[in-house]
């Protein structure tokens, strides 16, 4: 099984598998049942305080945006979240949907390679 990461505006395809929201707001733009979500998982976003770094994406700002995500990710509150998409991980494919414009420099990255590094570790015990 494994994990994918799609912008909110790509269409729905059935090897998406379980499909989840990972950001503080759904944008009007969108319903949520068009989506096709199993989920929404707001506790995961990046929150405004990220924001600034994603405006203008530069190699600096995009290596400070990792940098904090990341811290921001492994604190405790946060660990319920991540071990319920590392076990759905495990179990099917699951989707995370972004609404940055950028394809390749988005929370939705930084999210999955921790995800993947959690299930490559747990497959080793």
């Amino acid at each position: 099984m494994g994990i994918l990461i799609k912008h909110i505006s790509e269409a729905w395809e059935p090897s998406d598998g379980a499909r989840y929201l990972v950001c503080s707001k759904i944008p009007s733009s969108y319903e949520k049942l068009e989506l096709f979500l199993s989920g929404w998982i707001k506790e995961l976003s990046p929150g405004s305080y990220f924001e600034d770094f994603l405006k203008e994406i530069t190699e600096e700002s995009w290596k400070t945006f990792r940098r904090l995500y990341y811290a921001d990710l492994i604190s405790p509150e946060k660990e319920p979240f991540l071990s319920f998409l590392t076990k759905k991980a495990k179990e099917e494919n699951i989707t995370i949907l972004f609404v940055e414009p950028d394809k390749t420099k988005n929370h939705a990255v930084v999210l999955k390679t921790l995800l993947e590094l959690r299930m490559k570790i747990e497959e080793e015990d």
